[in-house]
């Protein structure tokens, strides 16, 4: 698999890699009924549909694009990357960290968390961890409780939120272009 990643880093454009091993290609971690199950919980938890819940990174590949990891293997450290893209979702969490924030509120994270959603992404964890913002607690409660069931391996489960598919794949591109240049 890596090395029909790295000849179609030469031969295809960052988009068509993210749509042939992102969009559009089964997790080479979990199971066909397990990625399906993942899937299905976590559109069902949120209210997105079905094809806005997207696995990435190694668990999805098999290996890491990441500069820290380019091309190591799946192993039992790794975590399993769910992308999860609602405009609706991210513009009601945008609303109340922005209303959190205004109203003074104590957010170590805040510029930080800013700068990701400027690029079109909500970072769970730069969110406020605070009584008042209980988005941030749900979200870790629920990706919490997939990883303690083990019906998805010893893996964490780890999401990030999207506003749309263009901040997804821009995103994803990132690591892609960088593979590009070593290829």
């Amino acid at each position: 698999m890596i090395e029909e990643f790295k000849q179609d880093l030469v031969d295809l454009t960052s988009l068509q890699i993210i749509r042939k091993y992102i969009l559009g290609a089964e997790s080479q971690v979990l199971s066909p009924d397990q990625h399906y199950r993942l899937k299905e919980q976590v559109c069902e938890h949120f209210g997105v549909e079905f094809n806005d819940v997207i696995m990435v990174g190694s668990g999805k590949l098999g290996f890491s694009i990441k500069p820290s990891r380019r091309f190591q293997s799946f192993h039992d450290e790794s975590d399993i990357d769910i992308a999860v893209v609602s405009s609706a979702l991210f513009e009601r969490i945008w609303t109340e960290a922005y209303l959190f924030k205004k109203g003074g509120a104590d957010w170590p994270k805040a510029n930080s968390f800013f700068k990701y959603l400027s690029e079109g992404w909500i970072r769970p964890d730069k969110l406020p961890r605070n009584e008042y913002f209980e988005f941030t607690s749900k979200w870790w409660d629920f990706f919490n409780a997939l990883t303690s069931s083990g019906h998805y391996g010893p893996y964490a489960i780890r999401a990030g939120l999207y506003h749309s598919n263009f901040f997804l794949q821009e995103y994803q591109k990132i690591c892609i272009d960088q593979c590009k240049e070593l290829a």
